[in-house]
């Protein structure tokens, strides 16, 4: 029964922080995504702990196994978006702004890659290998829309949305071939910093096209 009820977790995890997100995002506007990432860490850390399986993070975070092309695999795209803090560097100007988009991009990716590719890859790892990749995929992907894109303008564009599937199912490959997330997590964190995630969460920066 707790299996399954993890299997179903995404759509709990995408109700609960849409919710959250349209609360804050009411009383804050593009401020809400302070509260929203905490309450999305805290349900996704809830998850991987309610799981309950002992010595998962340290398992997660351990050395590669098999080729070191899959890790190579997961790192490379974590450069994909270099190009959008390289012509938008002045916006990390403020030294608050700066602050925010290094502590978010130091904290985020563990939380996200802990669940997303290992909680839920580890849950769907007696599917077939597309479907595994699929499920956890898409509703990473859909998470973007439906929480920070209540208020950011950027998490709602379809260009964004391919990018992200790209990225998570390269992600989650290197995990299944590798069987570590320490590359993933690090690639995770070059993507936070290079997409600008909290100028674009305050909508500081929004891709030329949707202007």
């Amino acid at each position: 029964m707790k299996q399954r009820l993890l299997l179903l977790s995404p759509f709990l995890v995408l109700l609960v922080c849409h919710l959250a997100s349209r609360i804050a995002a009411a009383a804050l506007g593009v401020w809400a995504w302070i509260p929203l990432a905490l309450v999305y860490w805290g349900v996704m850390g809830g998850l991987i702990a309610w799981r309950g399986e002992p010595g998962a993070v340290r398992r997660w975070i351990g050395p590669a196994k098999g080729r070191r092309g899959w890790t190579a695999l997961a790192i490379i795209v974590g450069f994909i978006p270099l190009s959008i803090l390289i012509l938008n560097i002045r916006l990390l100007a403020d030294p608050l702004i700066l602050v925010l988009w290094l502590l978010f991009a130091l904290i985020n990716p563990w939380f996200e890659e802990g669940y997303w590719r290992g909680l839920m890859t580890d849950l769907t790892a007696h599917w077939p290998r597309w479907a595994s990749i699929s499920y956890t995929t898409i509703l990473f992907t859909a998470s973007h829309p439906l929480l920070w894109g209540v208020f950011s303008v950027a998490n709602r564009d379809w260009m964004a949305l391919v990018s992200l599937l790209m990225m998570g199912a390269a992600w989650a490959i290197a995990y299944q071939k590798s069987g570590t997330l320490r590359w993933a997590i690090l690639s995770h964190l070059l993507v936070d910093l290079g997409n600008l995630a909290v100028p674009v969460f305050l909508n500081l920066y929004i891709p030329p096209h949707l202007l």
